[in-house]
């Protein structure tokens, strides 16, 4: 039997995303759930997810989701909010800055811890998992950055580290540096396949999770339309979202994992 962790990394985006996510993770159809608690929603969504989570017990992973860019999320440290208002950079920027080791380490730091504090004030549990929004965690100096927040958090527990590449030098290297620090890195997977069409997406899942080691990490984006995302979101985008919401709340997807003896871990 082949164990895989089905996760979504996105909570706090959308109540039409979130309430699809607590579905599904209640359902046993996602076993991994990353919130992002710099989104304008964490405070009024953090409780629905709470109760989720005491419901599920330890049957999946309740995490969170870095984002130092991006949009729909702004800073949550006091100093990040000084300089640079209710804005973050973009992905591009902080790869420029990495590239040019002109990172504001210190700064990005804070902002690291800060965003684990108000995860586990409010959810009041360490995080299982962390995850950095956009893939940034691939910078070797940004995974160090997080890396020394999680280490001054000082969990009782050392969470699992999600990693944003697949086989290779740099997923070599972040498990390498991770295991310095004690922690453990999911190896990345090939995402669920995104198309609209229902048919389409269960036959690609048929052979989805061939080849892929143990207790890889397979990223998804299921979700139910809302007024919020329809204003921020394409319409290509939201019905992949919804397409897969179907697909892994189907009793044939359920068929599909037990055909292939695949474990949602």
């Amino acid at each position: 039997m082949k164990r895989i962790t089905l996760g979504a990394l996105d909570y706090g985006l959308a109540f039409g995303v979130d309430r699809a996510l607590r579905e599904l993770v209640e359902r046993g159809r996602l076993s991994a759930l990353g919130a992002m608690v710099a989104t304008e929603l964490w405070p009024r969504e953090f409780r629905p997810l709470q109760e989720t989570a005491e419901k599920v017990g330890k049957r999946a992973l309740f995490g969170v989701t870095l984002a130092f860019s991006g949009d729909r999320v702004s800073p949550v440290s006091a100093r990040m909010q000084e300089i640079y208002g209710d804005r973050m950079f973009t992905r591009e920027q902080l790869q420029r800055r990495a590239l040019l080791r002109l990172l504001p380490d210190q700064l990005l730091q804070e902002e690291a811890q800060a965003q684990l504090a108000r995860y586990s004030v409010l959810m009041k549990r360490q995080p299982d998992f962390v995850a950095v929004r956009e893939g940034l965690l691939e910078r070797t100096s940004l995974a160090r950055i997080v890396l020394k927040a999680i280490e001054h958090a000082d969990y009782p527990e050392p969470p699992l580290l999600i990693s944003p590449v697949q086989s290779g030098l740099k997923a070599v290297r972040l498990a390498r540096l991770a295991k310095a620090h004690g922690l453990k890195l999911l190896p990345k997977a090939d995402p669920l396949p995104e198309t609209e069409d229902q048919e389409a997406l269960h036959a690609l899942l048929h052979n989805h999770f061939d080849g892929m080691s143990d207790l890889s990490f397979v990223a998804a984006i299921p979700g139910r339309s809302d007024d919020r995302l329809r204003r921020d979101e394409p319409r290509r985008k939201i019905a992949i979202r919804e397409c897969q919401f179907e697909v892994l709340s189907s009793q044939r997807f359920f068929q599909t994992l037990e055909k292939k003896d695949v474990f949602l871990n």
